[in-house]
């Protein structure tokens, strides 16, 4: 029996998704919110209020001039010197003038923003890997508490935009070491169902609320550090990944781990003996290393071109995502209910995820959404060109179907992801790939702004990107109904159980050779 397997006896002899999965799983989708508001604080902040010249021949008796948006003043060239806007909502924009010559601005925050999560995904993937995947999402909570808090009190647009990067720094952290927490100890049937709940969909939908109920960009910012609170105090509840800690020869830590959890979920105590023979002599291998870095991801032919793969992928759903939710104002209608019905389509994109990823597996359900999606964005494109009275309610249906492609399309490729790569560089591929997601957010932005004068040119580049990342994804391995891989495949040559059976020293009840670390350096963490 090999080592993989043993880790998958494991989970269950735990019994599968108990009280202690379940608790993770809770935390780890419910700081989805906080996240989910903090990443798409720009879809409101950035939002335009309509303005007036300050002029004073502009009459202000006449109610239809009032406001009329325009940055020259009427019958002459000069520009505005003074721009007056209305009382409705109160943004970044009118908070510093970011209209006309300085409208650029609000997409260049949205840029540093995304840059901040490139950053921040950059490096938790290796943090996540080298002290843990519970130190570093805990460390992103502090961080979108402490810097929504720090948001309400910026003084100019560019400490605003400082404080953006560092909340995209937290918001990179989490995203890319949640998921590996919540689901290395679930077993298979349970990952997509877990990875599937709507949590992101009903944060991102909730900034509609708070937006429409607030109105007022800082108050949206202390209503977000609020809501992360309450997540950020769960450290004391939740444990280290079993997964980790024993790919780290942590065993004392990871025996102690499974104990709890057995105790937690009423399960008798499995034994781990086999499993940390197994462990042990694959630290003892020439082969193994004790860290692994981004060049393990390329050392392999197969794993390499997968990875080079799913880079493109991901910055093409990222770029096609964003661009969408950041454009939800250039929608036909409403801006709150836009904003709500942008977001809430994701919800029945998890149940759609969680059924067709276990019927057909993750490749053919990434293929399909990624077909789906090229048609309606080329669609979307099309329709700006088209002389209709209905050309504002086409594209908004064509965006909702193409925003329904894409949030099932992520979903795919998380749950891909983490059946594509083995444990000890799961979270740095996963970081990786985060990582090249974000340059797509980062341009997002910038195509959003050039879309206000060239029409549609959003959707075209969407659909080229769309179009070959399909045709990359057919060179990718199925992997439904697999098992997750601990090790790579050239660390995987020594170990059996037979092996450790012939040759293994006398053990001790718990497991541990007599001559292990105790284990006690492990109590920091």
């Amino acid at each position: 029996m090999s080592y993989s397997a043993l880790l998958v006896d494991l989970v269950t002899d735990l019994g599968g998704c108990g009280r202690s999965q379940w608790l993770t799983a809770f935390v780890g989708q419910g700081a989805k919110i906080g996240a989910a508001l903090s990443m798409l604080h720009m879809t409101f902040n950035g939002q335009r209020s309509n303005f007036r010249c300050d002029h004073p021949h502009i009459l202000l008796s006449n109610a239809t001039f009032l406001f009329d948006n325009a940055c020259k003043i009427e019958n002459g060239t000069g520009q505005c010197d003074n721009v007056v806007f209305e009382n409705s909502i109160h943004t970044v924009v009118d908070e510093w003038d970011l209209v006309c010559e300085r409208s650029w601005i609000v997409a260049i925050i949205t840029t540093i923003q995304m840059a901040g999560v490139l950053v921040g995904c950059f490096i938790s993937g290796h943090l996540g890997d080298l002290i843990g995947r519970k130190p570093t999402f805990y460390l992103s909570q502090l961080i979108l508490f402490v810097f929504n808090i720090v948001a309400y009190f910026s003084v100019n647009w560019q400490m605003y935009a400082v404080i953006r990067f560092a909340l995209g720094m937290g918001i990179g952290f989490f995203l890319t070491v949640h998921m590996n927490l919540i689901t290395e100890m679930a077993p298979s049937v349970w990952r997509t169902r877990i990875i599937a709940v709507p949590t992101w969909a009903i944060g991102c939908s909730s900034l509609a609320l708070v937006a429409w109920l607030l109105k007022d960009w800082r108050h949206i910012h202390l209503a977000n550090a609020v809501i992360v609170l309450p997540f950020l105090l769960t450290f004391f509840f939740i444990d280290e990944s079993v997964r980790w800690l024993i790919t780290k020869g942590r065993y004392n830590a990871a025996n102690n781990l499974i104990n709890r959890i057995a105790r937690m979920n009423k399960k008798p105590k499995p034994n781990t003996s086999k499993l940390i023979e197994v462990a042990t002599l694959h630290a003892q291998s020439d082969n193994s290393k004790d860290t692994h870095s981004v060049i393990d991801l390329f050392k392999e032919r197969r794993m390499g071109n997968i990875t080079l793969g799913l880079i493109f992928i991901w910055i093409t759903i990222s770029f096609s995502y964003y661009g969408l939710t950041f454009g939800v104002g250039s929608l036909a209608g409403n801006l709150y209910m836009n904003m709500f019905l942008l977001n809430i389509i994701e919800t029945p994109a998890s149940f759609v995820i969680m059924y067709f990823v276990n019927r057909f597996g993750s490749k053919k359900c990434l293929m399909a959404t990624i077909q789906f999606t090229t048609l309606c964005g080329l669609a979307a494109g099309i329709v700006q060109y088209i002389d209709t009275p209905h050309r504002g309610l086409v594209t908004n249906v064509f965006a909702l179907a193409s925003k329904l492609g894409l949030a099932v399309g992520w979903g795919c490729i998380i749950t891909y992801e983490v059946e594509l790569y083995p444990t000890v560089v799961r979270t740095i591929a996963y970081g990786l790939h985060n990582t090249a997601a974000r340059v797509g957010g980062m341009v997002a932005p910038q195509i959003v702004f050039l879309n206000e004068s060239v029409p549609g040119v959003m959707y075209f580049i969407s659909t080229a990107l769309l179009l070959i990342s399909a045709v990359i994804c057919c060179t990718f391995p199925d992997t439904s109904g697999k098992e997750l891989d601990d090790t790579l495949s050239s660390e995987k040559n020594l170990v059996t159980v037979t092996t450790v059976l012939k040759s293994s020293p006398d053990k001790t009840d718990d497991g541990l050779k007599p001559h292990q670390d105790t284990g006690e350096s492990d109590l920091k963490y």
